[in-house]
């Protein structure tokens, strides 16, 4: 990911409190984030949009988030498309939710509640070389 540029980011949440707060951590990483309020809003929105990461919870309305990843990577897989980065944003920390996440080909779990610095981490991790760029940003922004 080339430094300086923002990531374009798919939100799928249910939960206002948690939305606004996550879009507003994304908004002031420079990040451009659109919003799913269910799996099925996701899947649709990812088909019509390119994105470099989405942000997935597990329960939600109208499709869940383990079958809106298959649904996904089944997208990624028939049309030959470089797979996303997902991570799953969920309450449910147990080891066979993080196992069924991972099985659906999610690619990293964040527990809720969560600390902006644990999100900061989890995107550096995939998508940065350092954690210095987006912890100037934070910094710059404040």
């Amino acid at each position: 990911m080339e430094e300086g540029k923002g990531l374009k980011i798919l939100l799928v949440e249910n939960d206002e409190l948690n939305i606004k707060f996550v879009k507003i951590v994304l908004d002031r990483l420079g990040h451009n984030t659109d919003i799913a309020t269910n799996g099925l809003v996701g899947v649709d929105l990812f088909k019509k949009n390119d994105y470099d990461l989405v942000l997935m919870d597990l329960e939600m309305p109208e499709l869940n988030g383990i079958d809106a990843t298959l649904q996904i990577r089944e997208h990624e897989n028939k049309n030959k498309l470089s797979r996303v980065k997902i991570i799953a944003v969920t309450a449910y920390a147990m080891d066979t939710d993080r196992q069924s996440c991972f099985d659906a080909g999610m690619n990293d779990f964040l527990a809720k509640p969560f600390l902006v610095e644990e999100l900061i981490e989890l995107i550096n991790k995939h998508f940065y070389d350092s954690n210095e760029f987006i912890s100037n940003i934070l910094v710059n922004n404040n």
